[in-house]
């Protein structure tokens, strides 16, 4: 079962379906006005971002059969993903922190 599910044709899949899904995703955000579809362009793309995360770290833990800095770069891209991108990016602009303190705007 697992050299069936870790194969290159099923990580291959995982990724593209991943791409897919964030370009989707990233293109309902984009067109929409409503909020509301703004929410679920970004929830398609935070799945397709998760296939593709998975599939990468997958790849770099347990393939045993790939060279040792290919599986080091899929780690590392991986993690370097869920640092810039992150899974849901509206959620940071959400917050909205305000720095400012009182008495000295200018």
């Amino acid at each position: 079962m697992k050299s069936m599910f870790l194969s290159n044709m099923m990580l291959g899949l995982a990724v593209g379906l991943g791409l897919v899904l964030m370009w989707i995703g990233s293109l309902i955000w984009g067109f929409s006005n409503d909020s509301d579809v703004k929410n679920i362009g970004m929830a398609i793309r935070s799945f397709g971002l998760l296939a593709l995360v998975g599939a990468m770290l997958m790849g770099g833990l347990v393939r045993e059969d790939m060279e040792k800095w290919v599986r080091v770069m899929l780690i590392f891209s991986g993690a370097l993903l869920l640092i810039f991108v992150g899974f849901w990016t509206g959620f940071w602009s959400a917050l909205t922190v305000s720095f400012s303190i009182p008495g000295l705007s200018g």
